[in-house]
């Protein structure tokens, strides 16, 4: 018997998503990636930007800097301190 379309598109549907959370270890120190992700975003907001116009946002992690540089929106750029 062949899956038919709505066949496939159900089992995606109750495909859970997996809780992973990545963990960033450099040396001696340790830091929990979600975390960096919300210090981003705090300081943004900070920056006087509002939380809910983040429409895109990367971050770029050199460990041997201690620092997570960031860009979002495409234009807006800063650095936050990894530990």
């Amino acid at each position: 018997m062949e899956n038919t379309k709505a066949d496939v598109q159900t089992d995606v549907e109750e495909k859970k998503e997996i809780d992973t959370e990545v963990i960033l270890q450099y040396r001696e120190y340790e830091v929990n990636m979600d975390d960096v992700t919300e210090r981003v975003k705090a300081h943004y907001v900070a920056k006087g930007f509002k939380a809910d116009s983040i429409e895109n946002m990367q971050i770029y992690v050199k460990p041997e800097d201690f620092t997570a540089y960031y860009v979002i929106n495409d234009g807006v750029v800063g650095k936050v301190s990894l530990f």
